[in-house]
């Protein structure tokens, strides 16, 4: 299994490619259709899916124009379903004073939840991860975990947007993303890639 990332996007939110020896899966087609588009085809193996690790904006920009040239389905929790189709509770409507622009979609997700899931040929962990929205979601694979917002390197995700909460968030870390392997990477929504062992002294963790 290989994965890879390209950072995308006005706030650099970061796109997963996920390789086993046959086809990909993309995790958040972030923005800029285009350049996922050419990643694909350098990795010229067939897409299986997109998984979205929540529906905020900045992490579905370019979701409907890579649906469109692949017709692939979309995985995702069904709390965020309607975060689709409205930008308050995506975060775009918020962030319009600054120039952002108001990010929705078309396409029908299915729904993930906790547990064992099999999409194509690939075999990963779910595991359901609130705080930062309601339906985050973290896929966890044997040689890594994509994390989405949830945790970063040194940091967590905003509690301040929609349905976040910072108690559930810590939970979501401390119960969920804590108990697997201390050296396992995982690959979050923004910035560099951590580990459990590296954010025992996460300071957004204790208050």
């Amino acid at each position: 299994m290989k994965i890879s990332s390209l950072t995308l996007g006005l706030v650099d939110t970061n796109a997963y490619f996920i390789e086993n020896d046959n086809h990909v899966i993309l995790v958040d087609p972030a923005s800029d259709s285009d350049l996922i588009i050419k990643k694909l085809n350098q990795i010229n193996k067939p897409l299986t899916a997109i998984l979205l690790t929540h529906a905020h904006f900045d992490h579905i920009g370019a979701l409907d124009d890579i649906v469109a040239k692949y017709n692939v389905p979309v995985y995702m929790h069904k709390a965020e379903f309607d975060f689709l189709t409205n930008t308050e509770k995506n975060g775009s409507e918020k962030f319009k004073q600054y120039g952002m622009p108001q990010i929705t979609s078309q396409i029908t997700p299915l729904a993930m939840d906790e547990g064992e899931a099999n999409v194509g040929d690939f075999h990963f962990k779910v595991l359901h991860t609130p705080g930062h929205s309601p339906g985050s979601l973290s896929f966890v694979f044997n040689e890594f975990a994509v994390v989405g917002d949830t945790l970063f390197n040194q940091g967590i995700g905003r509690t301040d947007l929609y349905k976040g909460d910072y108690e559930t968030l810590v939970d979501s870390i401390l119960d969920k993303l804590f108990q697997l392997d201390s050296d396992l990477p995982l690959f979050p929504g923004h910035g560099p890639y951590t580990t459990v062992e590296d954010e025992q002294l996460n300071p957004y963790l204790h208050g």
